[in-house]
């Protein structure tokens, strides 16, 4: 049985959606400056729903131009009927614009080919990216071979070498970890108290010294000054969903990211040991502690309070709302304020967990015409610029980051009216880099500053050496076993090595790097690092340069291979420790 009729009808439908959608995926990457690809299906609905409308992309007056759209290319389509070809053009249009598919098929135009960065994402065909990345999430899988336990191991790391003691668990060491903070610090009064800065989308390009966009975090250089400062670190995700398991437990990524796992694989972070020796831990965020599982999260770890949205006294007021009503929470000096009050009075040590996310989509704070005057300010006495990249055109970002910048200033000036202020080590990073502001490099997303500070600090240091966020959990508990006793267990998992306390520029690590949720392509070892089957060199700054040698690239190919093969293990067969 035929129906032409409703064949036509349901043609220029999918032609009208499919039409639609490829403007929406131009639309989507001119608002992030990233493609859209099949990370969208590794979010759950209400995380999805959630990021939507945090970016003003759903509301009355979309809902309205998407169905005008849609019913004017419907009626294009439906001019056809209208324009008379004849019997022998009616074959041969079809019949040679099957060719052309046909020869695109098997010769794609791959016009970015050897383009890196931004301009590799303005090159990409938005809706073929989408395509081919949902193909290869839905219809194919990757072959993972368990032959890990066959690698030699004896080419770690310079500056800590792992002895691993079983292969049914690939990752699992002797935690024999070197102290390389202790030097750094005067006694403390007991075990000290831990306050982590995790500060959304704060990128190393926009603070700091060598900020090539100029930096925005007047406060942040300060504390650097009287901090020990990493300028070359690197969040091991591109995105927030892998941050507290990286910064906190060197953990593996798994498919889509740790925490989006069910169940968790057994295993151990920072914040479970200093659980079982008696810290009181909090985490204060201002948004929905539900988005990516960070509450799941942290329950595992034992964390003894979690405040968010929730949880806020009447007196704050959440942050202005986009034009849909929709709102993250509470901007950032209000969560930091209401954490302040909120921090147990307990003799026990603490460890204190403050996330910030007033600089994320869509940059809606408090005070905004304040903060997009300073841009102005700030553009016009420091003469920032770019040749590339015209920073007044990213007002609404770089007022956010001025914004949080204060927040944290007005933090510290709190929290040093605090009695255990002097007994306390302030970690402040960010969790990427913000991907709406163009990036200069492959590795950019991933280059965040990260410093350590305390009024028991004997001085500050500038450390040119890479380092990741992997690197801060290992480190720290060293240092509290090696100073304060902090019993630990004998073995651990973590993959990270030690903080390198170089101040000239040295990688002696390797590690690899997750774009999004879906995305597994970026690793490093040393002073080389592969991105897109292509090879380059780091230098300071995290420049780095393409080279072409296919030596380094197989080499470095096979190693991130094994690490995904190993992550991969240890996560679906629950074998990160016994």
């Amino acid at each position: 049985m035929v129906f032409p009729k409703l064949s036509y009808v349901l043609l220029k439908i999918v032609f009208s959606v499919l039409i639609l959608l490829a403007i929406g995926l131009v639309f989507y990457f001119s608002e992030t400056l990233v493609p859209l690809g099949a990370d969208v299906y590794t979010y759950s609905y209400d995380d999805i729903k959630e990021t939507v409308m945090a970016a003003g992309m759903f509301n009355l007056y979309t809902i309205i131009g998407l169905i005008v759209a849609l019913a004017v290319i419907y009626g294009v389509f439906s001019l056809g009927k209208f324009i008379s070809i004849k019997e022998k053009n009616a074959i041969i249009i079809p019949c040679v614009a099957f060719a052309i598919l046909v020869v695109l098929m098997i010769v794609p135009l791959n016009t970015s080919k050897g383009l890196t960065g931004l301009s590799q994402f303005l090159a990409e065909n938005k809706s073929y990216f989408l395509y081919q990345e949902s193909y290869d999430y839905f219809a194919t899988s990757e072959n993972i071979y368990f032959d890990f336990y066959l690698a030699t191991t004896n080419n770690d790391s310079h500056l800590f070498q792992k002895e691993y003691v079983d292969t049914q668990y690939p990752f699992l060491h002797k935690n024999n970890y070197p102290d390389v903070l202790g030097d750094f610090f005067e006694p403390f009064d007991g075990a000290p108290n831990l306050v982590f800065v995790i500060v959304e989308g704060l990128g190393k390009a926009y603070s700091g010294p060598d900020a090539y966009l100029g930096s925005w975090t007047p406060f942040l250089d300060s504390l650097g000054k009287q901090s020990l400062y990493w300028k070359n670190s690197l969040s091991s995700t591109g995105r927030t969903f892998g941050v507290l398991p990286g910064l906190f437990g060197g953990l593996p990524f798994g498919e889509h990211g740790f925490m989006e796992a069910n169940p968790y694989p057994k295993h151990r972070t920072m914040l479970s040991v200093l659980k079982d020796n008696d810290y009181q831990i909090n985490y204060f965020i201002g948004s929905d502690k539900h988005f990516d599982n960070a509450d799941v999260f942290m329950n595992y770890q034992g964390v003894d309070l979690i405040v968010d949205i929730d949880d806020f006294d009447k007196d704050f007021k959440k942050s202005p709302a986009e034009a849909n009503g929709f709102s993250w929470g509470y901007a950032d000096k209000e969560n930091f304020q209401n954490g302040l009050r909120k921090i147990p009075a307990t003799e026990k040590p603490q460890v204190n967990i403050f996330q910030t996310m007033s600089s994320h989509s869509p940059f809606v704070i408090p005070e905004q015409d304040y903060y997009n005057q300073k841009v102005t300010e700030f553009l016009e006495s420091k003469e920032y610029g770019h040749p590339t990249i015209k920073l007044r055109n990213y007002q609404k970002e770089l007022a956010s980051i001025l914004y949080v910048d204060d927040a944290i200033k007005d933090f510290f000036n709190a929290f040093k009216k605090r009695e255990d202020f002097d007994n306390t080590i302030f970690i402040i990073t960010g969790d990427h880099r913000l991907p709406e502001i163009p990036m200069s490099t492959l590795i950019d997303r991933f280059h965040v500053p990260l410093m350590i500070y305390s009024p028991k600090l004997k001085k500050a240091k500038n450390m040119a050496a890479l380092t990741t966020h992997f690197e801060v959990p290992t480190s720290l508990v060293a240092f509290l076993e090696k100073q304060y006793g902090l019993e630990t267990p004998k073995d651990v998992a973590w993959r990270g090595y030690v903080l390198d306390t170089a101040q000239s520029f040295q990688s002696n690590i390797k590690h690899a790097l997750m774009r999004n949720k879906y995305q597994f392509r970026d690793y490093f070892n040393g002073e080389y690092f592969i991105s897109d089957d292509a090879a380059y060199i780091i230098s300071d700054n995290l420049n780095i340069d393409p080279i072409n040698d296919p030596s380094v690239l197989k080499r470095l190919e096979s190693e991130f291979q094994q690490y995904k093969n190993e992550d991969s293990y240890v996560m679906k067969n629950n074998a990160i420790i016994p």
